[in-house]
């Protein structure tokens, strides 16, 4: 018998939605059920705004036991601009990672891509925070993450003020994670190539308008109520939210 992906993606809309703990599914057979799981969750939830790379660093993937990164869906009405507040009650495990975004321009056709070939798409690239809710996830299992969405609870959108990559600087309240260090795990037209390569055989669309998240520069950083988030990257512009 095959593997029913639409019912398995129903089950975790409905975890999602009420905030149960994470699941592990051991009876995922492969990466490739566990996509696709991850589009027919797309089709419950609805109303796709763009996708994120995960574990794009040879020690996260070694931790994940996958021989290349993940790809995962972002909800288009969980994309919050610039300055925004999030309220913490939308998550039970609230975490963040300090990316760049891409912002498309033109629609992406069918791949293969490359580094190269994708720069065209750009319109901008701009700081970004990845929110993820890791529902007290307890255990690395790499096909029941990928087909929960990589623990993707949307994103806030900063403000571009140039196109040149510099180093980040990241605070999350009163704790500094980066001051001008840090730099993203690979460049961002590398990350895109990956995550349409990845996810346009499941049916992705890759439109004018969407976000791309393009990889985190520190590990998953936690975030408290009263807190605010900022990030600047040199060269490029800045991102900051509050969490309420």
């Amino acid at each position: 018998m095959s593997f029913d992906a639409m019912a398995r993606a129903m089950e975790i809309a409905a975890d999602r939605g009420s905030g149960a703990p994470f699941v592990i599914y051991n009876d995922l057979p492969d990466l490739e059920a566990a996509y696709r799981v991850q589009s027919a969750l797309s089709r419950v939830e609805g109303g796709v705004g763009g996708y994120k790379i995960a574990w794009n660093s040879p020690a996260l993937m070694a931790a994940h036991g996958v021989s290349a990164p993940a790809a995962a869906r972002v909800r288009r009405a969980l994309i919050r601009p610039d300055g925004a507040q999030v309220s913490a009650d939308e998550f039970v495990t609230p975490m963040l990672e300090p990316e760049i975004a891409i912002v498309l321009g033109e629609d992406m056709p069918e791949g293969p891509h490359d580094a190269d070939s994708v720069v065209r798409y750009v319109r901008r690239m701009v700081p970004a925070f990845e929110l993820l809710d890791r529902r007290e996830a307890k255990e690395r299992h790499a096909p029941s993450i990928i087909a929960s969405g990589v623990f993707n609870a949307g994103l806030v959108l900063g403000t571009g003020t140039g196109s040149e990559i510099g180093g980040s600087s990241v605070k999350v309240g009163s704790a500094r994670y980066l001051s001008g260090e840090g730099k993203p795990p690979q460049h961002p037209y590398e990350a895109l190539a990956h995550v349409a390569n990845t996810l346009q055989p499941h049916g992705a669309e890759f439109r004018a308008g969407m976000i791309v998240l393009c990889g985190s520069h520190t590990p998953l950083l936690p975030v408290s109520v009263g807190e605010t988030a900022e990030m600047v990257v040199e060269g490029l512009g800045s991102v900051r939210f509050d969490f309420v």
